[in-house]
């Protein structure tokens, strides 16, 4: 049975995002100037830590924990943004979560350094769930970062009954604010789809693209690795073209219930980004060479696919 909600939620979250948004255009003045500098000269430091020698996953965390406390303590002035305000949030967004990315993928598999990662993801996307809704895009990226590093710890076999929980908890915060804002998916994933401008514009459906296999080079490979390779090669190209047909579905029903001013029910917004999460994380790891981890990534991906099965009918 489809499960839907009304699109009320949406309707009054936006409705906030323009009271704020015009709270700007009005001309108040920048609420902390301070506060935005400060988080932009920490940033300059921990960049210039993974640029250099390899700092120890002792000063990461303490990185990790710098970035959270300075988005916690942004939550007060929110309100009172202004134009300048929105500016330099919106580069101390791109440049927090380009961090946390590039650090996920030199010390994610550490658990100690993934929970400090987790928790700055989650102030992040707290953040512009709870006040920063002139700027959706940084919840979204903050929330699907945290379930994609949530979500390859439990691939990797660490802690995986919490991380499990981590990765249904982050998937459903997005899931949450796409389905309010009247979206299954949204465009806003990985830092490199920030957009640079407040406010932009939820719509119904998003540009999609089939996800490629990517190329391996057999000759080096013993025989082992080759039967692996064969495995998951042959799985994925059953599962990718499925995945892909799941997701034009769950376009096609995104829009037409948005014409209803309804939305689809958040879990299944939050399977939708564990579904082709889980398929991206297989060709990561098909990139890296583990390929019976590539192969565990994309049965993940058939699975929750499967789930969708009552919502998309295929």
């Amino acid at each position: 049975m489809l499960r839907t909600i009304a699109s009320s939620v949406g309707l009054a979250l936006l409705a906030t995002a323009g009271v704020w948004a015009g709270g700007a255009q009005s001309g108040r003045g920048a609420a902390a100037p301070g506060y935005h500098v400060a988080i932009g000269r920490d940033l300059d430091t921990m960049t210039a830590h993974l640029g250099g020698p390899r700092p120890s996953s002792q000063q990461v965390i303490a990185d990790a924990r710098l970035l959270t406390s300075g988005y916690r303590s942004l939550g007060p002035f929110a309100r009172g943004f202004g134009p300048s305000d929105y500016a330099s949030n919106r580069l101390v967004a791109r440049r927090s979560l380009e961090w946390l990315g590039r650090a996920s993928l030199l010390y994610g598999r550490d658990p100690l350094v993934a929970q400090a990662f987790l928790s700055s993801y989650e102030s992040i996307g707290g953040f512009y769930r709870d006040y920063g809704a002139f700027y959706h895009p940084g919840a979204f990226v903050a929330f699907a970062g945290a379930t994609r590093l949530a979500q390859r710890m439990v691939l990797n076999g660490y802690e995986t009954d919490r991380y499990e929980r981590d990765l249904n908890r982050y998937a459903l915060a997005y899931g949450t604010i796409a389905a309010a804002n009247g979206a299954l998916m949204t465009p806003w994933n990985t830092p490199r789809d920030l957009p640079d401008v407040d406010s932009p514009r939820f719509e119904p459906t998003v540009a999609l693209k089939p996800t490629e296999l990517p190329p391996v080079e057999v000759s080096k490979l013993d025989a082992e690795q080759k039967a692996a390779w064969t495995e998951v090669r042959d799985r994925f190209r059953t599962v990718a073209p499925k995945v892909y047909g799941a997701r034009v579905l769950l376009n096609e029903l995104s829009a037409r219930l948005a014409g209803q001013r309804m939305s689809l029910h958040p879990q299944d917004a939050a399977d939708a980004l564990k579904m082709q999460s889980f398929l991206e994380d297989g060709v990561d790891l098909i990139r890296e060479g583990r390929f019976d981890t590539a192969l565990e990534a994309v049965v993940r991906a058939d699975y929750v696919r499967a789930k969708l099965k009552g919502v998309t009918g295929q």
